[in-house]
C-alpha cells in the first residue's frame, strides 16, 4: 500500500482485484507479539493519502481497517496466527525465551475483544497456528498440537463463539505405495493430519472445526516423490532429476493429499479447506513444468473430491519467496497473483485458479440465506 507512480497499490484496488477475480475470502497473517504490543505500524509502507481508510495509529487499528476494506466487497477474512515475533516463526505456538502459551492466549483474547463485533462480521475465524512443524499429535506432551489447538480454540470461543477454529497438521515422514511404486514422502509443513484418525480434535462448541492443512510443490522443497528419479545434492537440491509423466504425477499428488489429510474429506464431517497451497507457477523453470503441474493437480483434487470446501492460494503478494527453481537450483525466486510492481495481474496463475469457481457454494459473504425476522 505504498502506492506511487512506479509501483505499489491501494487497499481499494487490492479488494477490487480480489472481488473481480471471484475470491470470496483471504488469509490474513498476523504476528502474535505485534498483537500484544499494538505499536504503530511502519508508515513508510503505507501511502495514507491514497489509502485514507487504512488506519496507521496502531497494529490492531490496521487490522480492523483491512477487515473493513475487505468487508465492503463481501470478502471473508481468516486470521492466521502466523508468526510469534518478527524473528521467530515458531515451530509450535510457544517458545522458551520468546513467547509463552499464556501470552499466545492473551493475543487470542485481544483479537476477540477488538474484532468480534458486528462491525467486523466478515471474519471467519482463526487459524490456530501456522505450520506447527515442531509439534506432536495426541501424545499428551507440551507440544501436543491436538491439545494445544483445543485449548486455543476454546479460549477463542469464550470471547467469540461465532468464529471457527482452523486447525493445520504437523510434520512427519511416511511410506506410501501407489500403482506398485513404493516411495517415502514428508508432510508439507502444516499438512500432516494422520493423527486425527485416532485422536480427533474436539472443541467445546460444536460445528466450529475446520481442517486447514497445507500442500505445496517442489518450489518450496523438491521432494523426490514428485520425480521419476533424482540424486540428492547439497542444500536440498535434486540433481539429475527426471520428471514424471502427467498421469503418474497426478497419482502421487492425489495419493499423498489423501494420506496426509484427504481421508478427512466428507460431506458429513468438519469442512476441509487447504489453508495454503500453490507456489511458483508461471515462473516454473522445470522443462515439463513439474511445480506448475503440482498446483494444477492440487486444484483438480480439490474440485473433484467430495468434502473439500476450497483453499487459500499462497499468495497474492508477489514478494512470496521460493527457494528452488527448478529442483537442481537453489536461490531466491518470487511469484504472486500480481507482478512485483503490484500493477499487473498474473493472468496465467489466475486462469488456473478459475477452475475453483465451479466449486459448490462458492459465493461472496454472507454465503448463506438468512431468515427474515420481524421487528
Amino acid at each position: 500500500m505504498w502506492d506511487n507512480d512506479n509501483n505499489g497499490t491501494t487497499a481499494d484496488h487490492i479488494v477490487e482485484f480480489l472481488s473481480e477475480n471471484k475470491f470470496n475470502a483471504v488469509r490474513l497473517p498476523v504476528m502474535v507479539s505485534a498483537i500484544l504490543d499494538n505499536k504503530k505500524p511502519n508508515t513508510k509502507l503505507i501511502n495514507s493519502q491514497t489509502n485514507p481508510t487504512i488506519s496507521v495509529d496502531s497494529y490492531l487499528g490496521l487490522l480492523q481497517s483491512i477487515v473493513s476494506a475487505l468487508q465492503f466487497r463481501k470478502i471473508g477474512v481468516l486470521i492466521s496466527m502466523h508468526t510469534l515475533t518478527a524473528d521467530t516463526a515458531g515451530k509450535v505456538w510457544f517458545q522458551s525465551g520468546v513467547l509463552t502459551e499464556k501470552e499466545f492466549l492473551g493475543a487470542i483474547d485481544t483479537l476477540t475483544s477488538k474484532l468480534c463485533t458486528e462491525d467486523y462480521w466478515n471474519i471467519l475465524g482463526i487459524d490456530i497456528k501456522n505450520e506447527p512443524f515442531g509439534a506432536t499429535w495426541g501424545d499428551g506432551s507440551d507440544t501436543d498440537f491436538r491439545d494445544g489447538a483445543q485449548r486455543i480454540a476454546n479460549r477463542m470461543f469464550k470471547g467469540c463463539d461465532r468464529w471457527m477454529g482452523f486447525v493445520e497438521g504437523i510434520n512427519g515422514r511416511h511410506s506410501l505405495t501407489v500403482n506398485g511404486d513404493t516411495f517415502e514422502y514428508g508432510d508439507w509443513y502444516g499438512g500432516g493430519l494422520q493423527g486425527a484418525k485416532k485422536a480427533p480434535v474436539e472443541f467445546t462448541v460444536e460445528d466450529k472445526l475446520v481442517w486447514a492443512p497445507h500442500y505445496y510443490t517442489p518450489a518450496v522443497y523438491p521432494q523426490p516423490y514428485l520425480y521419476k528419479s533424482s540424486t540428492a545434492g547439497d542444500d536440498g537440491v535434486l540433481t539429475k532429476y527426471v520428471e514424471l509423466d502427467d498421469d503418474t504425477l497426478f497419482a502421487r499428488v492425489e495419493s499423498t493429499m489423501k494420506d496426509m489429510f484427504g481421508f478427512l474429506a466428507s460431506s458429513s464431517s468438519p469442512a476441509l479447506v487447504l489453508g495454503e497451497f500453490g507456489g511458483l507457477y508461471a515462473e516454473d523453470k522445470h522443462p515439463k513444468k513439474t511445480a506448475k503441474r503440482c498446483t494444477d493437480y492440487t486444484i483438480k483434487v480439490m474440485t473433484s473430491t467430495e468434502g473439500y470446501a476450497g483453499g487459500f492460494v499462497w499468495s497474492l503478494n508477489p514478494e512470496s519467496l521460493y527457494a528452488y527453481n527448478p529442483a537442481d537450483t537453489k536461490g531466491s525466486f518470487y511469484e504472486g497473483l500480481v507482478d512485483l510492481t503490484w500493477m499487473r495481474a498474473n493472468d496465467e496463475y489466475l486462469e488456473a485458479l478459475s477452475a475453483m469457481d465451479s466449486m459448490p457454494n462458492l459465493a461472496p459473504l454472507p454465503c448463506f440465506k438468512r431468515n427474515a425476522t420481524k421487528n
